[in-house]
This record gives C-alpha cells, structure tokens and sequence, in this order.
C-alpha cells in the first residue's frame, strides 16, 4: 500500500480532518457510490458526514497528494471476507 493512502487511512480512522487536509489535492475527486465530489473542500464536509476506514478500490496520486479516490461499495467491502459455498 502507497505511504500516502496509509496516512489518508490512518487520517480517517482517527477522524482527524485537519492532518487530513494537507493529504488531499486541492483538485481532488472523490467517489462515493454514484456521487463524485469535487475539491478538497467539499470532499471533506462529505467525509465528516460519511466516514469511512475502508481502503480504496483505486486511487490516484498527484504531486504527493491524494488525487482521486474510490470508495468501496458495501458489496466491494464484504468481497474479500466473503467465501464459496
């Protein structure tokens, strides 16, 4: 795992926004399910109203920042746990 989405991990389980800042582009997109947000800013109001700890399904790094980012969906999530019957 890249060291910057360990930070951004380790960030968001703490619900620490303001360490959180500096990890993200100002240009970030941020999809959730079927909603894209755009900008740090807003990224991070949507985080403090929906936190997640859940690694990424992609991402991408800009400059050393958090780019963009996919969360899991809860299918996504419950994937790698999950096993055949």
């Amino acid at each position: 795992m890249d060291p910057a989405v360990h930070d951004v991990l380790d960030a968001l389980a703490r619900e620490d926004y303001a360490s959180l800042r500096p990890l993200l582009h100002p240009h970030l997109r941020w999809t959730d399910g079927a909603d894209t947000i755009h900008g740090r800013t807003k990224v991070l109001a949507h985080i403090a109203a929906n936190p997640t700890t859940a690694p990424p399904v992609s991402y991408e790094l800009r400059d050393g920042q958090i780019y963009r980012w996919a969360v899991p969906t809860e299918d996504e999530e419950a994937a790698p746990d999950s096993t055949p019957d």
